[in-house]
């Protein structure tokens, strides 16, 4: 109930629609075409870039643009969310999903109603729905990180992964990724994964656990942000800083202060801003009824303390504000 109350009062992120010309008129007539993204959660320096990459591509086009969310991560906030959406009838919904089930009813309906669904960094499990899908290759991500902790270990010892929750399906991936990426380097034992519940403080207890029990633990892999930030401070509690070497996934400021200071060893970048432009990309052909690529893919980078001040690396890391 608290989470429905929350997303009651939509919270605006300060990425509004332009007011210049461009070609953003709407297929039907004069007005400008309306798009909205929905992300997972405000205040998440992943969705936030997304915003920001589809605001300056909207501002690009003359298009409206906004984006409208909850501040919590969960299923009935992010349905009140689109409904609310809905009503006011945009052109088209750009959305991080919360669930690949469940949120399956509102777009549905969103979809009848005639607004044209874009997913961004997830679909939905029924992939008739959205017209688009427009994410990172999380198989190639978790295999990325293995071949970069192995390297880093010199291919022997003993790794562990953290994740968020069992049944996420991007989770899922990369941790499948992970495994199959290992498979190369026979001198290193999997442990498997644990699971964090999305909660820094568990997923620290979880790697200083793990890191002061076991002297062969060489490596942590973990698949997101949470995660990764409760990994370093994990391993810094159990004094082995530099021994256990942190391979993470996603940035946000501590992670990249992490980086810079050189307590976690690298982290598997998404490419959030680009999502955000080909979204609004997306919806422009859409409302044109022209020809759209159901699923779109984007590059990653991998940040490391010797690298992530390059001017590449920069251009990837996430921003909480444009």
């Amino acid at each position: 109930m608290a989470a429905v109350l929350a997303a009651s009062a939509l919270v605006l992120a300060a990425c509004g629609g332009s007011d210049s010309g461009g070609s953003g008129e709407a297929a039907g007539g004069d007005e400008k075409l309306s798009v909205v993204y929905v992300p997972g959660l405000t205040g998440n320096p992943f969705y936030s870039t997304v915003g920001c990459g589809g605001r300056d591509r909207a501002a690009e086009l003359g298009i409206d643009f906004s984006v409208q969310g909850s501040p919590t991560f969960d299923v009935a906030a992010q349905t009140s969310v689109v409904n609310a959406i809905v009503a006011n009838a945009p052109d088209a919904i750009m959305i991080s999903v919360t669930d690949a089930t469940a949120m399956a009813v509102p777009l549905t309906e969103a979809k009848d109603a005639g607004v044209d669904i874009i997913t961004i960094d997830g679909d939905l499990e029924d992939t008739s729905i959205g017209s688009a899908n427009i994410q990172s290759d999380n198989l190639e991500g978790g295999r990325l990180a293995a071949e970069n902790l192995a390297e880093l270990i010199g291919g022997q010892g003993e790794v562990l992964a953290i994740n968020q929750t069992p049944g996420n399906p991007i989770g899922e991936l990369r941790e499948q990724g992970f495994a199959e990426g290992l498979k190369a380097f026979p001198g290193i034992t999997y442990l498997g994964v644990q699971y964090d519940e999305n909660a820094t403080a568990t997923a620290a207890s979880i790697a200083s656990g793990a890191a002061s029990s076991n002297p062969n633990l060489k490596g942590i892999y973990t698949m997101a942000t949470n995660s990764t930030e409760g990994a370093i401070t994990g391993v810094r509690e159990a004094g082995r800083t530099g021994d256990v070497k942190v391979i993470g996934y996603d940035t946000s400021e501590p992670i990249i202060q992490a980086l810079e200071d050189g307590t976690v060893d690298g982290v598997i970048v998404q490419y959030p801003y680009r999502e955000g432009a080909l979204g609004v990309d997306a919806a422009v052909a859409l409302s044109k009824d022209e020809q759209v690529e159901r699923n779109q893919t984007v590059p990653f980078v991998f940040a490391t303390p010797e690298n992530v001040a390059t001017p590449e690396v920069q251009e990837y890391l996430y921003k909480v504000d444009c």
